[in-house]
């Protein structure tokens, strides 16, 4: 698999997972590389399945097997291990979100009534307006938007896929987490590299190295490979010992971690007594606006899909222009002066198998038209940001840029800022962590307590590591830049993310968690796969208080 990797890195070209599955699968996978090396006109960036596919097409060789039948058989096997992931017995949820301490409830009852009313609108014409309503007064109109960029790939990138870049990025990740282990965790103030372990004249030994691998022993102990600048070592957890044992169960490749430990008896092994994350201080304070204006966050609109739901959207709208809901749903309405869109805002073209029986727009430029249509229904004085996701037109790797110009052109009427994926922000002096979500899958297949119907608390995960995607070689596509803007390196006062079409808020030692639902009903992906989406329903945080209202927008 390293001989592949690296033909493709020589030439400035790194391999998407289910890309290098597929020419693993070849009966000669060298042979078959060397095949597709030659046959490049152009070498990409990210060497996807559609590359290797048009590749294939172009070359009369009866012995190389049809590409579309392997990626359906990759992807059933995907299939069966997301069917694990999402919970058989998860059941719809109910139009009520349940309150707690943190969330405000509000109701919204009569939405029903107004979806009967509304008329039957073509998604890819300009037919639906929207009347201001004189007697609605918009609090958050009051105040001028106060956006700052804080961490960005967008016209920063790098990297050129080759083996050097990946360095690079390991470097850059390995020195920036051991400054935050050192800084923030007492436990491993004493360190040492890893080459003086068996000369250290100390007991008690504290190292700091990035995870080269995990897996457990036949006894059922848990065996890691830690390594740093100066060397590698072997450390173990032992069963009897489930604390450790436990955290040991948390650890992914490739991210980095502080071990404390003793040296067996023969000095082969350093058996482990505590694993240290850089995990968020108990202590940790949020930011908090002077006033009491809102932010809305909104995922996964999938603009294009049959399954787009048209009603509930429009629904939104009106309710956002004060057309919509009693008093107190209006007053939210209101406030609101930022919307956040964590990616997945059109549906796009070819991201899964058959995906254009299930498109109804099916020109990814149209697409965007008519997304464009619908953000500019939304009042002018919310200021909305935008990033994309997997389904969007950008690269497939993560760090994602921003839309291209083209794109963005499409946009008028309102303030939009469009960003990265994942982008660090602030507003109105609150700061936001928005990450669409791809390595949510990540986690859920790595870590065996996680699930993916369970975003927040793969979230809480993310955060104890500093890292929103450690492991290289998984569901989610990584390019290599020079400096790692995966890594969580500023605390959020807000982390959003998307992508798994739930809508779920929780909090984490004074951060709050969200996952900004969807706008697609399910598809029959999910379907096969027995997951409910939550869909249509919008978080909204009062920047003041800190407090969560979720508006629900499917009742019919």
């Amino acid at each position: 698999m390293k001989s592949i990797i690296q033909a493709f890195s020589e030439h400035g070209t790194f391999v998407q997972p289910n890309t290098l599955d597929y020419i693993l699968s070849k009966e000669n996978p060298e042979e078959f590389t060397t095949y597709l090396t030659k046959e490049l006109k152009e070498y990409p960036l990210v060497l996807t399945l559609d590359h290797v596919k048009k590749i294939e097409e172009t070359k009369d060789n009866d012995k190389i097997s049809n590409p579309s039948d392997d990626f359906l058989k990759n992807k059933e096997i995907q299939s069966k291990i997301l069917f694990n992931l999402y919970n058989p017995e998860l059941k719809p949820k109910e139009n009520i979100i349940e309150n707690d301490s943190d969330q405000e409830l509000i109701y919204v009852d009569d939405l029903s009534l107004d979806f009967k009313k509304l008329p039957k609108i073509d998604i890819t014409s300009k037919s639906f307006e929207v009347n201001k309503i004189k007697t609605w007064k918009a609090f958050s109109k009051n105040f001028d938007s106060e956006i700052k960029i804080i961490k960005d790939i967008t016209g920063k990138s790098t990297c050129e896929g080759t083996t050097n870049d990946f360095i690079k990025l390991f470097i850059d990740r390995f020195e920036n987490l051991r400054k935050i282990l050192k800084n923030q965790r007492r436990e491993i103030a004493n360190i040492i590299p890893i080459n003086k372990i068996n000369k250290a004249n100390v007991k008690i030994i504290q190292i700091i190295g990035i995870i080269k691998e995990v897996r457990n022993t036949q006894n059922g102990h848990r065996l890691i490979e830690i390594e740093d600048d100066t060397g590698s070592a072997v450390a173990i957890a032992l069963k009897n010992n489930p604390e450790v044992f436990q955290i040991a169960r948390e650890i992914v490749l490739d991210e980095v971690v502080g071990i404390i430990g003793q040296l067996s008896k023969n000095g082969d092994l350093l058996v482990i007594q505590n694993i240290i994350y850089p995990d968020i201080s108990i202590q940790n304070s949020r930011h908090k606006s002077e006033e009491p204006i809102c932010a809305a966050f909104l995922s996964d609109i999938h603009i294009g899909s049959k399954e787009f739901l048209e009603k509930q959207w429009l629904s939104f709208i009106k309710w956002v222009n004060g057309q919509m809901g009693n008093s107190r749903q209006r007053e939210v309405a209101g406030k609101i002066k930022y919307i956040v869109i964590p990616g997945d805002v059109v549906d796009g073209i070819g991201i899964y198998p058959n995906q254009e029986k299930e498109l109804l727009i099916t020109n990814l430029y149209k697409q965007y038209e008519v997304l464009a249509d619908y953000i500019n229904k939304i009042p002018e004085h919310i200021s909305i940001i935008i990033q994309p996701g997997n389904h969007d037109a950008v690269r497939p790797a993560e760090p994602q840029p921003a839309f291209e110009k083209e794109i963005q052109n499409l946009f008028s009427g309102n303030d939009i800022t469009f960003v990265g994926n994942p982008c660090y922000f602030s507003i109105h002096g609150i700061e936001v962590l928005s990450y669409h979500g791809q390595s949510l899958l990540d986690f859920a297949t790595n870590i065996q307590h996680l699930k993916y119907n369970d975003p927040v608390e793969i979230m809480k995960i993310m955060l104890k590591k500093h890292h929103l995607a450690p492991s290289y070689g998984g569901y989610t596509p990584l390019a290599p830049e020079h400096k790692d803007y995966m890594i969580i390196d500023k605390i959020p006062d807000i982390f959003v993310t998307g992508h798994v079409h739930l809508a779920t808020v929780g909090e984490y030692r004074g951060i709050k968690l969200i996952n900004a639902s969807s706008w697609q009903s399910q598809t029959s992906y999910q379907k096969m796969l027995n997951f409910i989406p939550d869909p249509a329903k919008i978080p909204i945080v009062n920047l003041k208080s800190g407090n969560i209202t979720m508006m629900d927008f499917n009742k019919t």
